[in-house]
Formats: structure tokens, sequence, C-alpha cells
């Protein structure tokens, strides 16, 4: 039997916010598979925004860090009592009030600002030994001075390699652990705006127009993405992207010729950007991803969406990729117990696998044990997996749609005569 979807990894990744934007005290356990769900406000984007920033390493080397929380639209969240952190298997890193960063490694080898400073004088001092060894070595033009240019020039690349190798563990040893073990790529809900200004985006830039520096962002990587993903299939639409002259196109059955882009329905506008983009990114293996994606479902049918987290889970969770999203869809929730629960069958009955295959995607199956899922709201979180069974709770779905159902409960008892308490 082939072996099982991802195996569990130890990702160990966790995020603790208070008191930062609409979040007052919210502590996330980030899995190969992160959802975040809850009513608009309630704080899902902050959420997946912040996982965003830490796996940023500018943040990490940089002094101006409001800068990177203003390219996320969160720069002014921070409050006098705000609390940010966020743990990976080998090091905790938190901001403070001052939008301040400091780090300890797992063995409390803490990493302040006075420790910051000494780094950056041994990186001066060094970087001027590699000046000044540069400068006294010889010139070609004096090659002919018997041997000794030659010697000289031998010694002086020896010193180069020594101040280099200085220069690496310097790094390794009191920033390398700060490096995240995954690059971030965030995609911003406003995507559906990218079919509809085209190839504009770098005149809008150019003009400083006010748009999100992520949606900028996000529009530059696409123009990028379309130079190696000419064709793409997007099955659950029945349609297929072509990138031809310049333009982007859809084709559809029973038409001859395809539609542009922008001339299509909304629900295809917002998805093939995102498409397009984790195709041309899933093909580069040297480095894992963490693909956050906000509303995958926007615009789309109940079946597309499904289709489409299908998709999702089998390109952004290969290797050492994560995916975390936010959603305001219980369909993309039911959609996801049925991935879940088809691992779980596949895992218990092996000689089945072949069979829920046939069901389920095989490449779409999520292990439990790598799958995190939270209500968002009133300030905080809610897990809402039943530990158990490796399953969203039947409670939390319910929850999703509960006013709605009372309200029908409570119009039949109207319709029937009886009174409502």
């Amino acid at each position: 039997m082939k072996q099982l979807p991802f195996q569990p990894t130890a990702m160990n990744e966790q995020l603790i916010v208070k008191n930062f934007g609409p979040i007052k005290d919210a502590t996330v356990d980030f899995k190969r598979v992160t959802v975040f769900i809850g009513p608009t406000g309630g704080g899902k984007s902050t959420l997946a925004k912040l996982a965003a920033v830490f796996h940023d390493e500018r943040i990490y080397f940089e002094s101006k860090l409001s800068e990177i929380l203003r390219n996320y639209s969160i720069n002014n969240y921070m409050q006098n009592n705000s609390y940010l952190q966020f743990s990976t298997a080998t090091i905790t890193s938190l901001f403070d009030s001052n939008l301040k960063i400091s780090s300890r490694k797992r063995d409390d080898a803490r990493i302040n600002s006075e420790g910051e400073e000494d780094i950056r004088r041994d990186l001066k001092s060094i970087g001027e030994k590699v000046l000044n060894t540069i400068n006294s070595m010889p010139s070609q033009n004096y090659k002919d001075l018997n041997n000794i240019d030659e010697v000289i020039l031998q010694e002086n690349e020896n010193t180069l390699y020594n101040l280099i190798t200085e220069v690496r563990n310097l790094l390794k040893n009191n920033h390398g652990h700060h490096f995240t073990s995954s690059k971030q790529i965030y995609i911003p809900a406003e995507r559906t705006f990218i079919s509809s200004i085209e190839y504009s985006w770098a005149g809008l830039l150019k003009d400083n127009i006010g748009l999100s520096i992520l949606i900028l962002e996000f529009a530059n990587s696409f123009s990028l993405s379309r130079k190696t993903v000419s064709e793409l299939d997007i099955h659950f639409l029945n349609a297929k992207y072509l990138h031809l002259n310049g333009r982007d196109f859809i084709e559809i059955p029973n038409r001859k010729e395809p539609l542009m882009l922008l001339e299509t329905s909304s629900g295809m506008q917002s998805v093939t950007p995102l498409l397009v983009l984790i195709e041309h990114l899933n093909r580069n293996t040297e480095q894992a991803q963490s693909f956050i994606i906000e509303e995958p479902e926007l615009n789309l049918y109940p079946t597309a969406q499904q289709g489409l987290l299908n998709w999702l889970v089998e390109k952004c969770t290969k290797g050492e990729n994560d995916l975390t999203i936010t959603t305001h869809s219980p369909y993309i929730l039911s959609h996801l117990n049925l991935l879940l629960y088809a691992y779980q069958v596949a895992e218990q009955h092996p000689e089945r696998a072949d069979e829920v295959a046939e069901l389920v995607p095989r490449e779409s199956w999520i292990n439990p044990k790598e799958f995190a899922c939270y209500q968002v709201e009133n300030g905080g979180v809610i897990s809402l997996v039943n530990e158990d069974l490796g399953l969203i709770d039947d409670n939390g779905l319910d929850g999703l749609s509960g006013d709605a159902a009372d309200a029908f409960d409570n119009l039949i008892r109207l319709s029937k005569g009886v009174a409502l308490k």
C-alpha cells in the first residue's frame, strides 16, 4: 500500500497574543493545516497576519519593526499592555509595546538589545578587516615580481576565507537560530482586485495611490508567476487558465474563443491568481513555505469551495510546507472533516485505502495530528477540534448555523399555533 499523505512533523509553533487589536487573549498552536473561522472583525486576519510577520526574517534584523507591521496594516494595533510571543522548536521571540524585539533560545540564552549591539560591533570589525585585506592584495599589474606577490595573494586569500568563516559562525551562533524554518507566502482577500487591473499594478505602484503593500506584493508575485505557469487546469471549475501574449484568459467548454480573465465570473477572478501563484511556488522545493490565505472561498459555490480546498491541501502541504487559512464558510469546515476522516479510515483499514482514495483524493487527506481549527470571537480563540475523534466538533459546526436553525424551528412552532416562551 502507498504511504499515507504527510506524516506528523514537529512544527511546535505557538503564537501568544494579548491586547493587540481585536485580540484580547489568544494562544494558537499552529499545525500543518491551521484554520481560523469567526465573525467579521473578530480577529482572524490579525492572527494570520501575525503568523506571517513572525515568519518574515526581516523582523529579526531590522530595527523599524513598525514598518513591517504597517505592511500588514496592523501597526496601530499595539497598545501599552500588548504582548506578542512566537515560539518555534528552538527559539522564542516577543515584541514589547515599543515594538522592540527580544529573543531567547530554549536554553534561555537571551539576545537583547545589548547583545544585538555587540553582534553589530563584531560584524563591523570583521568588515573593516576584510576591506583592509582586500586593499593590501597585490594588483594584477605586478604579477611579474618573482613569486612574492603570489605568496602575499595566497596569504590574503586565506585571511579572507578565515574572516568569512568567522562571519558565518557569528551569524550562526547569534542570529541563525532566529530564522524560521519556512518562508511566508501571504495571499490577501483583496486579490479579486488583481484581475481587473492586469498589468496596470506597476503604474499604480509608481503613482503611489495608497494601495495596500500586501496587494501590491501579491500583484507582483502573480505577474512573475505567469512567466512560468502559462497554462493551468482548474478542474473544480471545469476551466483552464491560459497566459497568451501578455494577457490572461480562461478557456471554458463549449466556447471556441477563451474569455479574458477580467470578463469571467467574480469567483474565477478571485481564485485564478491564487492558483497560478501557488502552482509557481509549488515548484520551488529548496525551502519550506508557509502559505497563509485569507478567505480562499471568496465568491465560490459550495462544491467549488470543496474542490479548491482539495487542491490547496494537496499543493500547500507538500514536503515541509504548511497551510493557514481564514474563512467565513461552514462548507469549508464540513469538507475539512471529510478530509480528516478519509485519513483516519485509511489508517485504520489500510486494505481499503484505495477505495477511500476513490471517494476522497489521497493527496488531500489530512492527518488529525497535523490539524488545528479555531473559532476567533470576543477577543479570544476556542479550538473546534474534538481531540478524541480527530474531527471538528459537531457543536462547532452547529454553532455556525445555530441561530438560523433555531429561528426556523421557532417559525415551525408558530405555524402550528405553539406559543414561544
